[in-house]
């Protein structure tokens, strides 16, 4: 492809990526149709040197897996609870800027609010 850019012209070449298809996803106007999922790129090969670390990789390949097995994730209740607790801080906060407002209202729907979510 041709370009300019402030009057030097240049040829830029796209890099393509091999797809594969997935399977059939559903029909659009009757014809079938795919998901699409890009090729498995592999790591570029290191030049002009020779790779030490084989040995010493393989042994860390193997840490690595007994560590990713004892690795968690928090739970759906775990992030639930934090969530809830995000809220509870923000409604404080407004809460103190309606008191420091003097705006009688809000601190009323706020209040409410903070006895609905159990703060």
């Amino acid at each position: 492809m041709k370009l300019t850019y402030r009057g030097s012209n240049y040829e830029y070449d796209i890099p393509t990526v091999d797809m594969i298809e997935g399977e059939v996803a559903g029909k659009y106007r009757g014809q079938n149709w795919n998901y699409r999922y890009p090729r498995h790129i592999p790591n570029p090969k290191k030049y002009g040197c020779t790779n030490y670390t084989k040995k010493r990789d393989a042994e860390a390949g193997d840490r690595d897996v007994a560590a990713a097995a004892v690795k968690s994730y928090p739970t759906v209740v775990e992030v639930a609870q934090v969530h809830q607790a995000n809220i509870c801080n923000i409604l404080d906060r407004r809460q103190q800027a309606a008191k420091a407002n003097g705006d009688e209202r809000l601190l009323r729907l706020l209040e409410i609010e903070s006895r609905q979510m159990v703060c």
